[in-house]
């Protein structure tokens, strides 16, 4: 059965990655994909509902699947949750480079450490569900803080967990939320014009006596997300 239902969802989400199933189009029926893959009802509703899952359809109660908008809604308040954001939504990564340099060769800042001081650097492109580009993340982590970090998956690796299970204390995580233009290195990982305004996310993680242990950007590809904040009302 696992088989039979991850050939429908690759099957639809090429049609959708193509254009043939365009934004907001309607996909087949539970028991047109039935008749048309010659599987079971239940194998039909898996497929769908786990591309619903990745956020690429949207499922109507009464009216059918969808194939949902590429702007992305985002709650600013998850955006900028650690709890909740840390582990990203559906898709890969892609590890673009993984280095030890001094801290003033990085690609970020680490404040407080001194030039030379030895630092990992992690540059990552994040793919949404359909493997188009969505982020580019970049981290610069303190090296004696995590010596060992290259030799992990760093595809899946979600460096505040790395941190912890090393036993390394992190004490608090500051975010900021930075308006910036795409550089011209950035739209080419990103596919997307050069000097288009985005949203940057920069995140530090601290140790008890205010060490700055790790500083990761996370830039958003223009166009693919709406952000907002929801409050309740009482």
């Amino acid at each position: 059965m696992d088989d039979l239902f991850r050939s429908i969802q690759r099957d639809l989400q090429r049609q959708i990655r193509s254009g043939e199933l365009p934004e907001g189009a309607k996909l087949p029926s539970e028991n047109e994909l039935c008749a048309r893959y010659s599987v079971s009802r239940p194998t039909a509703q898996r497929a769908l509902n786990e591309l619903a899952a990745d956020g690429v359809v949207v499922r109507q109660k009464g009216r059918g699947t969808f194939v949902a908008t590429s702007r992305k809604q985002i709650n600013l308040l998850s955006f900028t949750n650690p709890a909740v954001a840390r582990h990203g939504g559906p898709g890969r990564h892609e590890v673009l480079s993984a280095q030890v340099t001094v801290a003033s060769d990085a690609l970020l800042p680490l404040p407080g450490v001194e030039a030379d001081t030895a630092v990992t650097e992690i540059v990552r492109l994040k793919f949404d569900a359909l493997d188009r580009p969505h982020a580019l993340e970049t981290h610069v982590i303190l090296f004696s803080a995590a010596p060992t970090i290259l030799r992990q998956k760093l595809e899946d690796l979600v460096i505040l967990d790395h941190l912890q299970s090393s036993e390394v204390d992190v004490d608090t995580i500051r975010v900021y939320l930075e308006p910036t233009l795409v550089s011209d290195r950035e739209a080419q990982l990103l596919t997307c014009e050069s000097g288009t305004p985005a949203l940057r996310r920069r995140r530090e993680l601290r140790a008890p006596d205010d060490q700055v242990l790790e500083t990761t950007a996370t830039l958003v590809r223009p166009g693919t997300s709406e952000f907002f904040i929801e409050l309740p009302a009482n």
